[in-house]
């Protein structure tokens, strides 16, 4: 903007134009010979002297105009030099395209590769075919410069591994909702460990554990109970506290005891650190309130399932450690349904949020029967 500045004040003033009139009497020869003199140095006019007149002397001024600015500008380069060495075409090609980068990841990668490659053909212009030493250090300094940020961004574009289990919830629950491996990277740095969980261990015991963590199924099975009354079962992919989840603070306890129903590996995060972490990252925030606001009405229709047939008994053996039966069921006020209702859990055939659309009808002439041969 100031160059641009300078040169309108530059071009207005050179357009401008001087006119002066002078005009002398014969009693002021003195006068007018020292005006004649001075501007006469400064180019602006030529005077000439009319004599013969009678009623006294009369000076004639011819005006020069000053050369304007965009005059000087056109006439700067009367003659063209040679174009430059393909050195400096190909650093000047290496510009135009790092200039084209789009604005994505690979885009910047592409930006900093033409500038590198640029700025090397310039110095190596400047230094075999000009000899400029202020040119070849500048663009030594650029090429440097950009090489520190291609090897960030090139660093950044790495190709984000998980481990296997850890790809399988990845891929099941947060892939579909476009969360990026390098976001899911960051929700796993809140991990506090991998547990594994024996056939029959408690992983939290009814108003003695702390609810202080939440909990990611990853193989195996747990079932969930209420003064030993069994209410669904947590399969793999399935959180165990997500109840927990929404309005509980860190310092309540379990209303529940969950326990192993075999060798079981459960992903467990810092609660409030994971809290911390997505508090800043608005969609990290929607998808965890969805994926485990999902999972809070998948238990509530397995337990209003449950109450509705009857209620499964843990016997005060079980938690002892003893090997008996998980579920203990045709006590009294047990229904009949409890046990397929259960069983149907533990074999994964969970019925559907959504009811399945009927099968359609099968045409009138599949239905006929067959005539009987005599």
């Amino acid at each position: 903007m100031l160059f641009l500045s300078v040169l309108a004040v530059g071009m207005i003033t050179g357009l401008q134009n001087v006119t002066t009139e002078v005009g002398s009497t014969g009693s002021d020869d003195t006068e007018a010979a020292a005006t004649e003199k001075s501007t006469g140095a400064m180019g602006l006019l030529e005077t000439t002297k009319l004599s013969g007149s009678q009623g006294g002397d009369f000076v004639n001024v011819t005006l020069h105009e000053q050369p304007s600015m965009w005059d000087l500008y056109l006439n700067h380069c009367p003659k063209w030099r040679p174009i430059n060495h393909v050195f400096f075409q190909v650093a000047n090609v290496f510009f135009l395209l790092s200039f084209l980068a789009p604005h994505t990841p690979s885009g910047l990668v592409w930006l900093r590769v033409g500038l590198v490659l640029g700025c090397a053909f310039s110095a190596l212009w400047a230094w075999s075919i000009e000899c400029f030493l202020d040119a070849v250090l500048w663009n030594s300094t650029f090429v440097l410069i950009n090489l520190v940020y291609f090897s960030v961004h090139f660093y950044l574009m790495r190709p984000i591994k998980f481990h296997k289990d850890i790809e399988e919830v990845y891929i099941a629950l947060f892939k579909p909702l476009r969360v990026s491996r390098r976001q899911f990277r960051r929700v796993l740095m809140c991990m506090r460990n991998v547990r594994h969980l024996k056939c029959h261990e408690l992983y939290a015991h009814e108003k003695v554990t702390k609810v202080d963590s939440l909990s990611l199924v990853l193989s195996g099975k747990l079932v969930v109970s209420q003064n030993q009354r069994a209410l669904h079962i947590v399969f793999p992919h399935h959180f165990l506290d997500s109840p927990e989840w929404f309005g509980v603070s860190t310092d309540e306890f379990f209303q529940v005891s969950i326990m192993a129903m075999e060798e079981s590996r459960v992903l467990v995060w810092h609660r409030d650190k994971l809290k911390l972490s997505i508090m800043s990252d608005a969609f990290l925030q929607v998808v965890f309130e969805h994926i485990l606001g999902r999972d809070v009405v998948h238990k509530l229709m397995q337990v209003s399932e449950t109450m509705a047939v009857s209620n499964g008994h843990l016997p005060n053996s079980y938690e002892e450690g003893e090997d008996k039966p998980m579920l203990v069921v045709k006590k009294a006020g047990d229904g009949p349904g409890i046990t397929a209702l259960l069983n149907r859990q533990l074999q994964g055939e969970r019925a559907p949020l959504l009811p399945p659309a009927p099968a359609p009808a099968a045409p009138a002439a599949a239905r006929r029967p067959s005539p009987v041969p005599l």
